[in-house]
């Protein structure tokens, strides 16, 4: 049980996409003007968890043939992701932060999200838990654990918007390095 927490708290607290953005709407509109986003992202950490599981399922046997093109897409993904961010300005007029469809769609494209699903589910879930209660008890352990760290992103990036608004261009480049290195640690 400690080591499946030690693993949901860090995947879900080290930066990512999901985290990133959240970071950067929460500094451009505060937490009340991003909510929308937000809680699209949560929807969709949410929406994942429970297609993960459903998948896992149905096509334990087949994945893994097809991860690796899962690992192809979730890098391509993460490098397009880093060069949007390296690119940004910081433009509160950009309304991609005020939209739960825009929350929700960058959260489900997430494959470094899909890919801790897969990953917690088979190294952890599956193996610890021995019926269907037990496997939901973990899912919903795991998503609350989750949207505690996006959140956490969220206030942080309210909190800090004046140091984050002074070293714009520096922060933007750290951001977009993190992605590059999420992007790297998914082929590894």
């Amino acid at each position: 049980m400690l080591s499946f927490l030690i693993y949901i708290f860090v995947t879900s607290i080290t930066p990512g996409p999901s985290n990133i953005f959240i970071l950067n709407a929460s500094k451009n509109y505060g937490i009340k003007g991003s909510k929308n986003f937000i809680a699209g992202v949560l929807t969709g950490f949410l929406f994942l968890a429970v297609i993960s599981l459903v998948t896992l399922q149905l096509l334990k046997n087949i994945l893994p043939q097809i991860e690796i093109y899962l690992e192809i897409f979730g890098f391509v993904y993460l490098i397009y992701l880093a060069y949007k961010i390296y690119k940004s300005k910081n433009n509160t007029t950009n309304k991609t932060y005020s939209s739960f469809k825009s929350g929700f769609f960058i959260q489900i494209l997430n494959i470094k999200t899909l890919l801790f699903f897969i990953s917690l589910i088979g190294a952890f879930i599956l193996a610890i838990a021995n019926n269907q209660i037990t496997t939901i008890f973990y899912m919903i352990l795991t998503v609350l654990v989750g949207w505690l760290c996006l959140l956490t992103w969220g206030i942080l990036g309210s909190v800090f918007k004046n140091f984050l608004d002074k070293y714009d261009k520096p922060v933007s480049i750290i951001m977009s390095l993190l992605l590059v290195y999420s992007a790297i640690s998914i082929l590894m």
